[in-house]
């Protein structure tokens, strides 16, 4: 599967990195991205490859809990995030 995304790209969308240490993950330490639609509990969130599954600078995005939906270019990604964004229901607390 061919793919264009990078570190950067993430980041720039506004990914949040998380760290595993070496001992948290019991072998080398790695880091992933995340982006939690509405809150990372009761949401849609998009979870990226770690850094050390990249290949060649290139990521790819999931979504949390369904590995059979993967986004490997940007453009995609960019679209769905804008999708999901636009046909959210914004609820008020009152």
């Amino acid at each position: 599967m061919k793919t264009n995304m990078k570190e950067k790209d993430l980041i720039k969308l506004g990914f949040e990195r998380t760290d595993v240490s070496a001992e948290e993950s019991g072998d080398t330490a790695y880091h992933y991205y995340s982006f939690d639609f509405f809150d990372k509990f009761n949401g849609v969130s998009l979870l990226s490859c770690s850094n050390d599954e990249a290949v060649d600078g290139k990521w790819f995005v999931t979504l949390l809990e369904e590995n059979r939906i993967r986004f490997t270019k940007k453009k995609d990604l960019v679209k769905f995030i804008e999708l999901i964004t636009k046909c959210s229901i914004k609820y008020v607390v009152q």
